[in-house]
């Protein structure tokens, strides 16, 4: 009996005509993926940008801002902005004309109580904090900016801070950090550090816990323009209206100046970047296996970020770093100031310049020359 099958030869040839097909497609489903994501991103950011607009109508056209608009008046003039958190405590179920400062959390019930929970410190008030001068924190760049989710604007988004539209599909290490929330329809996520954290009961054992949205808003938005006049921002606990926001009309350059924006190194981000490490914040528990000390690059710090981010105006956009670093040395060149404050109060002249991944240079978003008023980016 004659038997027929494939010569070496033949199994060769088809084999690698199998490998040529993976290498050709493999490569065009990766691409198809990190479009997919990059568009849900884009999606998420608008969804963002709604809640965010929702609650400026019903504010009066200001922005969002945990910090009073008062805080910086008065005799907290010139003063450490904890102290004036301090003295403007109060009780909202006690006092009618209460406004409580800081991020609002969410609301817990225990026995016949409810209560409310702020994160009311430096980092919860104060939209973004410097190195030094009254607003300064224990890591600067921290503050309300990077919490969109805050539940004063969850609540236009289902009253849930964790709601997966706000964090980005490639932001895998707060989307891994939340998977255990997924069937939680709460302002907050369990911890089994709760109880030594917040002293809560067995039953509340809950840290609490807000994850920073993957979008920051532009701290800019967040302060009054005058903080961010002249070549050195100015301590907004320096001015009687620091803490005023501004409102949504105030703008020049709606379509030129950046609202909300990926926080970190997504787009364009080689494979196991590794950039900051701060300690004793939110993604940095030593025994939760999933940073381990390794905090992504920010949206700034490489000239290959492309971050997508939501304009003043509305429309959502991708930012070339690189280009928004070109369009800075050009205005630079022109008027000595640039696009964005480079004598700032943080320790590196800038958004942790220093901890960059190359050689790139550029703070706008986060230190906009005339804030509100200026832009971060020029016309294409």
């Amino acid at each position: 009996m004659t038997r027929y099958g494939f010569t070496i030869v033949e199994l060769l040839v088809v084999i690698s005509i199998i490998a040529l097909l993976v290498g050709i497609l493999v490569p065009a489903v990766q691409k198809a993926r990190d479009t997919a994501q990059t568009t849900q991103s884009k999606s998420n950011m608008h969804q963002v940008s709604l809640a965010l607009a929702s609650y400026s109508a019903d504010w009066n056209g200001y922005n969002f801002t945990s910090a009073p608009f008062n805080l910086s008046s008065g005799d907290r003039l010139n003063t450490p902005v904890q102290s004036a958190i301090t003295a403007l405590s109060c009780d909202p179920y006690t006092d009618d004309n209460c406004t409580p400062s800081g991020i609002r959390l969410g609301e817990i019930g225990i026995g016949n109580n409810l209560s409310v929970v702020f994160l009311n410190n430096r980092d919860g008030v104060a939209p973004y904090t410097f190195a030094t001068g009254y607003t300064s924190g224990t890591h600067p760049g921290l503050g309300t900016w990077r919490y969109p989710n805050a539940l004063q604007c969850a609540e236009y988004m289902n009253s849930r801070p964790l709601d997966k539209a706000y964090f980005a599909p490639k932001d895998n290490i707060p989307i891994r950090a939340l998977e255990a929330c997924d069937a939680m329809n709460t302002s907050y996520c369990v911890s089994t550090r709760g109880t030594q954290e917040w002293g809560l009961t067995a039953k509340w054992k809950s840290k609490l816990f807000l994850a920073p949205s993957s979008y920051c808003i532009s701290p800019t938005l967040m302060y009054d323009p005058a903080v961010y006049t002249g070549e050195t921002p100015v301590d907004p606990m320096e001015i009687g209206r620091g803490f005023k926001s501004s409102t949504s009309g105030q703008g020049h350059y709606p379509s030129l100046k950046t609202w909300l924006m990926e926080h970190y190194w997504l787009q364009n981000a080689r494979d196991e970047e590794c950039g900051l490490y701060f300690e004793d914040t939110w993604f940095n528990d030593a025994n939760d296996g999933i940073w381990n000390g390794c905090e992504p690059y920010h949206f700034n710090q490489s000239y290959n970020s492309a971050p997508n981010t939501v304009f003043v105006d509305g429309h959502v956009a991708t930012i070339d770093v690189a280009q928004g670093y070109r369009d800075d040395k050009l205005i630079f060149e022109n008027d000595g100031l640039g696009l964005w404050n480079r004598n700032t109060a943080d320790e590196d002249d800038g958004y942790n310049i220093e901890s960059a991944a190359d050689w790139v240079a550029w703070s706008g978003h986060t230190h906009t020359t005339d804030g509100y008023l200026g832009r971060d980016v020029l016309a294409k």
